[in-house]
């Protein structure tokens, strides 16, 4: 190629048609993590995610933080497409499009409220429909402006800050007319961000730095207070699943070198943690990546092994600011990174201080789960928890117990006598604790699945008497051994909170 074939240079624009592919891979989720990750930016240590419905269908969305704000000028920026603002090396924006791809994947409008200080407040808005024909945004008030920082101040107690809504929303939300199914798609949604949020923000979140509050009410009536997002630690293990973990192995690359811990879960822990987005922890393998303690891969062995049963105790964390963007490319959604070769191959021979590689790291995890399995197959089968249980303590039971067909076993709650605070139903295969005591272990009131901790411990107390044909005398006797002790306690403890409130 010669330099002389050069007549001159154009500058190509892109066309504005793009604008319709944006945010493509999103997520409702994943979106609102996003913006999230402004607001981080911005150094918000308070974030408000506020899902409003009309007849429980939900139709818009706000993102609003007590970050630093913008200005006119730093608001114009941030509504351009591909702009890049001067990002920090704590940062976690990267590519120019988040708020703009994360927004206009799920809705038609996207309208940008904010304040900083010194400034004036600042309002913008971008339909997508002329976003997509001509790049246009609209410029907002400053009256609506100001009543939106004050709106700002009512929700997270600051005026400054920025607060992005969503309206006309399109992708992923109910569109049916049952309310009853709108309902039930609104609990699911909620709970599915939640998730979401508290294993990608866990470190924030549970350092204190940053607290997300999720808030869920009719759009004309929203004025409640919104619940906190809880961390969700996918690392949250009480003691390792085997001796000598978690360890670190180096890789160099081109003489840089990059670690990554290897972590071992200890089996038959299906608890929050092991379990992420309600699913089983054997789809969580693989590795970990954080950026400034954003976590932006949660598993997934990126093509360095295969996925198997025998490696779900397996979890690698990755958490070098210079590894990713170098090593380690990240898509705009943040859902996933690609390793590059020479990072492969250099992760291939990585060992640690004891000579440990990734092979036999591999090799050790399928160890634990292996002699996991058989320490559960030692256990004799049980009765199956049913009504009553929730369906984290069933699953947690059938984790570590295996269950018996067709026999199943319901812990309610029904009236019974003064000092009496269980009783045993052998041909229904419940077991009654007493309503009268129920304010005790549900004070917020009861609900079906209540009380987990009290019926998970009648449980293992009783379960063994409703496996057997029929109550023989040693079950008859510890009946009523159970009943005496248990009732003389509870009202003990009814006259000891009684006595306490006077």
């Amino acid at each position: 190629m010669a330099e002389d074939d050069v007549v001159d240079v154009i500058k190509l624009k892109p066309d504005a048609g793009f604008v319709r592919s944006l945010g493509a891979h999103h997520t409702l989720p994943s979106a609102i993590a996003d913006l999230v990750d402004n607001s981080v930016d911005a150094n918000s240590d308070r974030v408000v995610i506020r899902l409003l419905t009309k007849k429980d269908h939900l139709v818009q969305v706000e993102i609003v933080d007590n970050g630093r704000g913008m200005s006119e000028t730093e608001v114009d920026k941030s509504m351009t497409l591909g702009h890049r603002r001067e990002y920090g090396g704590s940062d976690l924006g990267h590519f120019g499009i988040g708020m703009k791809a994360a927004s206009l994947s799920h809705s038609d409008v996207l309208t940008v409220w904010s304040l900083s200080e010194g400034s004036q407040a600042v309002g913008r808005r971008i339909r997508r429909d002329d976003f997509a024909r001509d790049y246009s945004c609209e410029r907002l008030t400053q009256r609506a402006a100001s009543a939106a920082a004050r709106r700002r101040d009512h929700i997270v107690g600051s005026k400054r800050g920025t607060s992005v809504v969503w309206t006309a929303l399109r992708d992923g939300v109910y569109s049916g007319s049952n309310r009853e199914e709108a309902q039930i798609w609104m609990a699911d949604i909620e709970r599915t961000i939640r998730q979401h949020l508290g294993v990608t923000f866990h470190r924030l979140i549970s350092s204190g730095a940053l607290r997300i509050e999720i808030l869920v009410d009719e759009l004309d009536a929203a004025d409640g207070i919104g619940t906190p997002v809880a961390p969700v630690n996918p690392f949250g293990y009480p003691t390792s699943g085997r001796p000598g973990y978690p360890k670190t192995l180096v890789a160099d690359v081109a003489g840089k070198k990059v670690q990554v811990t290897c972590h071992i879960w200890p089996a038959k822990r299906d608890v929050p943690g092991f379990r992420i987005f309600g699913e089983q922890g054997q789809h969580f393998q693989g590795f970990y990546i954080y950026r400034n303690d954003r976590l932006l891969q949660i598993g997934g062995w990126s093509n360095m092994a295969s996925k198997s049963m025998k490696r779900q105790l397996a979890r690698v964390v990755i958490d070098d600011p210079n590894a990713v963007g170098t090593f380690l490319t990240m898509n705009p959604e943040k859902s996933g990174l690609r390793f590059e070769p020479a990072f492969k191959a250099a992760l291939a021979v990585a060992k640690s201080k004891d000579g440990t590689t990734f092979d036999r790291y591999l090799t050790d995890a399928e160890t634990a789960y292996a002699e996991g399995s058989k320490r559960s197959r030692r256990r004799q089968p049980v009765i199956s928890p049913d009504r009553g249980f929730a369906p984290g303590l069933r699953r947690a039971i059938k984790a570590e117990l295996p269950l018996k067909r067709g026999e199943n076993l319901k812990i309610l709650w029904k009236r019974l006598p003064r000092g009496e605070f269980i009783d045993v139903d052998f041909k229904e295969q419940t077991l009654w604790i007493n309503q009268r005591y129920r304010p005790l272990f549900a004070p917020e009131g009861g609900s079906m699945n209540d009380s987990p901790v009290l019926k998970s411990l009648l449980f293992l107390l009783t379960h063994q008497v409703f496996e057997g044909a029929h109550l023989g005398p040693k079950d008859k006797d510890n009946i009523a051994l159970w009943g005496a002790i248990l009732g003389e306690a509870v009202e003990l403890e009814q006259a000891m909170r009684e006595g306490a409130k006077d």
